[in-house]
């Protein structure tokens, strides 16, 4: 048997090979060790469901018991991601028998490839089976999509937290799996709203068209899990809160003018600021104040966020250094780094969304 392969079929299979690769190197990652099991799974899951899609169909009607093999696993991408996301943003969270069952529907994925498994060939002598078997096969898509969507909401309120706690989200704030979950459910969704389209009068979920576009649906798989695959390995120890027992409390507005006053005071003459990795709760041990009172003074009184307040103090560092003349020398990105930034694309976003200018604009309008 002569195997050909297209070059999508080919940088499919270097992104399968290169998944397996990722999915266990991630579980000797000492950073997040814990939600790397479930990454590890996420990229393994990918990898075998998309297997048989990458090769000739040919191969798979002539050796019909490779049914049996745990390929189609598309029933475990959403949970294992969404685990991921969870035991990545949720101190404490431990994986426990009560939650198996979001794994259980795993089964019906064989439904179909037993089918075919026992009838061989284009006969069928249960239609009704065929296609109650194939709808199941096609509900994962669902799955995804709606694990996908949990995992987006987890992400969302983990950076609200991010920004009330900590001045520099720079490697921590997940906007790349948070971009991942968009991609999926954009292009999920639109290969779901094809299957119901194509589906036609027949009723039939399985698309005939399936060839015409197939390789670039393989192409843009292979694109995310790369994607997933680097980005998960490179992801760093995350921050993780714990829930606060502590009840809410309105202050006075004279007592929050008074913590904003103790607030401002330390950060001018010690400058906390220009220490890259200050969060709320280095601010509050150093000012002696609850760190829940620090935000609730730095919302009702600033009407702005931790992370807000930190950074503006840094900008006007750095707006300080870029007037004086003595630093004209200087790259703006080292005057950057010394008022506490720690990325440029970071520092570029921030600094523009203060001033209204890039630093360099800043920099020539100031010096002119």
């Amino acid at each position: 048997m002569q195997l050909e392969l297209s070059i999508i079929q080919l940088i499919t299979i270097c992104a399968v090979a290169n998944g397996f690769v990722f999915g266990f190197l991630v579980l000797e990652k000492r950073e997040n060790r814990y939600a790397n099991r479930f990454l590890s799974l996420t990229i393994i899951c990918m990898c075998l469901t998309f297997t048989p899609y990458m090769l000739d169909p040919s191969i798979w009607h002539s050796h019909r018991w490779l049914a049996w093999l745990p390929f189609s696993l598309s029933y475990w991408i959403g949970p294992s991601f969404y685990f991921y996301v969870k035991t990545l943003t949720h101190s404490g969270f431990r994986f426990g028998p009560k939650q198996l069952w979001h794994f259980s529907p795993i089964v019906l994925n064989y439904l179909h490839s037993i089918y075919h498994l026992i009838y061989s060939g284009n006969h069928h002598p249960y239609h009704w089976f065929h296609f109650t078997a194939e709808l199941l096969e096609s509900m994962a898509i669902i799955s995804i999509l709606f694990y996908m969507m949990l995992s987006l909401g987890i992400i969302n309120s983990y950076q609200r937290n991010l920004l009330e706690n900590v001045s520099n989200t720079h490697k921590i704030d997940l906007q790349w799996a948070k971009h991942i979950v968009v991609v999926i459910v954009g292009s999920f969704a639109i290969i779901l709203i094809f299957l119901v389209i194509s589906s036609g009068i027949s009723g039939m979920l399985f698309f005939d068209q399936w060839s015409e576009y197939r390789y670039a649906v393989l192409l843009l798989y292979a694109c995310v899990l790369y994607w997933l695959s680097i980005h998960g390995y490179l992801q760093a120890q995350t921050v993780q809160f714990l829930p606060s027992e502590v009840p809410a409390t309105v202050l006075p507005n004279d007592e929050l003018a008074e913590v904003i006053r103790k607030l401002d005071l330390v950060m001018q003459e010690q400058k906390l600021f220009k220490n890259p990795e200050l969060g709320l709760m280095d601010l509050s041990r150093t000012v002696g104040l609850p760190g829940r009172t620090i935000s609730e003074a730095i919302n009702s009184s600033l009407n702005k966020n931790f992370f807000q307040y930190i950074n503006g103090y840094r900008v006007k560092e750095v707006q300080e250094k870029l007037k004086d003349p003595k630093n004209a020398h200087l790259k703006i990105m080292s005057l950057a780094y010394d008022s506490g930034f720690n990325s440029k694309a970071s520092f570029n976003r921030v600094f523009k969304s203060s001033t209204g200018l890039t630093p360099k604009e800043y920099k020539m309008k100031n010096s002119s």
